[in-house]
Protein backbone atom coordinates (compact mmCIF):
# COMPACT_ATOMS: atom_id res chain seq x y z
CA UNK A 1 0.00 0.00 0.00
CA UNK A 2 1.36 3.13 -1.09
CA UNK A 3 2.61 6.16 2.19
CA UNK A 4 1.39 9.61 1.65
CA UNK A 5 2.07 12.31 3.70
CA UNK A 6 -0.08 15.27 4.88
CA UNK A 7 1.58 18.55 5.73
CA UNK A 8 -0.18 22.24 6.51
CA UNK A 9 1.11 25.53 5.07
CA UNK A 10 1.38 27.89 7.39
CA UNK A 11 1.98 31.39 7.31
CA UNK A 12 4.96 30.94 9.25
CA UNK A 13 6.18 28.05 7.19
CA UNK A 14 5.38 24.13 6.63
CA UNK A 15 4.52 21.76 9.31
CA UNK A 16 5.41 18.49 7.63
CA UNK A 17 4.46 15.15 8.35
CA UNK A 18 7.06 12.68 9.48
CA UNK A 19 4.66 9.90 9.95
CA UNK A 20 3.04 9.51 6.92
CA UNK A 21 -0.59 7.21 5.69
CA UNK A 22 -0.70 4.18 4.41
CA UNK A 23 -3.56 4.22 1.84
CA UNK A 24 -4.66 2.78 -0.91
CA UNK A 25 -4.28 5.86 -3.18
CA UNK A 26 -4.53 9.85 -3.43
CA UNK A 27 -8.38 9.90 -3.41
CA UNK A 28 -8.56 8.13 0.06
CA UNK A 29 -5.54 10.78 0.83
CA UNK A 30 -7.24 13.53 -0.36
CA UNK A 31 -10.29 12.59 1.98
CA UNK A 32 -7.97 12.16 4.92
CA UNK A 33 -6.28 15.28 4.51
CA UNK A 34 -9.80 17.11 3.97
CA UNK A 35 -10.63 15.79 7.33
CA UNK A 36 -7.60 16.65 8.72
CA UNK A 37 -7.50 20.09 7.32
CA UNK A 38 -10.95 20.88 8.64
CA UNK A 39 -10.35 19.99 12.00
CA UNK A 40 -7.33 22.23 11.92
CA UNK A 41 -9.06 25.10 10.11
CA UNK A 42 -12.05 24.88 12.78
CA UNK A 43 -9.30 25.03 15.51
CA UNK A 44 -7.53 27.85 14.28
CA UNK A 45 -10.92 29.78 13.85
CA UNK A 46 -12.10 28.97 17.43
CA UNK A 47 -8.93 29.97 18.83
CA UNK A 48 -8.20 33.43 16.47
CA UNK A 49 -4.93 31.56 16.30
CA UNK A 50 -2.04 34.07 15.12
CA UNK A 51 -0.55 31.35 12.36
CA UNK A 52 -3.68 29.83 10.73
CA UNK A 53 -3.47 27.23 8.17
CA UNK A 54 -2.92 28.44 4.63
CA UNK A 55 -2.89 25.21 2.59
CA UNK A 56 -2.53 21.15 3.13
CA UNK A 57 -0.61 19.64 0.79
CA UNK A 58 -0.55 15.89 0.08
CA UNK A 59 3.09 14.40 -0.94
CA UNK A 60 3.91 10.86 -2.08
CA UNK A 61 7.23 8.69 -0.25
CA UNK A 62 9.55 10.61 -2.87
CA UNK A 63 8.19 14.01 -1.39
CA UNK A 64 6.75 14.85 -4.91
CA UNK A 65 3.72 17.28 -4.27
CA UNK A 66 0.62 15.07 -5.44
CA UNK A 67 -1.69 18.14 -4.48
CA UNK A 68 -2.78 21.81 -2.68
CA UNK A 69 -5.99 22.22 -1.10
CA UNK A 70 -6.31 26.37 -0.13
CA UNK A 71 -8.00 27.18 3.09
CA UNK A 72 -10.86 28.78 1.63
CA UNK A 73 -11.40 25.22 -0.59
CA UNK A 74 -11.93 23.69 2.88
CA UNK A 75 -15.25 25.67 3.75
CA UNK A 76 -18.60 24.26 3.17
CA UNK A 77 -19.35 25.54 -0.54
CA UNK A 78 -21.99 28.29 1.07
CA UNK A 79 -19.04 30.14 3.21
CA UNK A 80 -16.69 29.97 0.07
Amino acid sequence: MPKFYISFQTARGLQQDDEGLDVPGLEEACAAAMKSARELLADDIQHASENPMIAVIVTNERGQELTRISAKDVLPEPLK
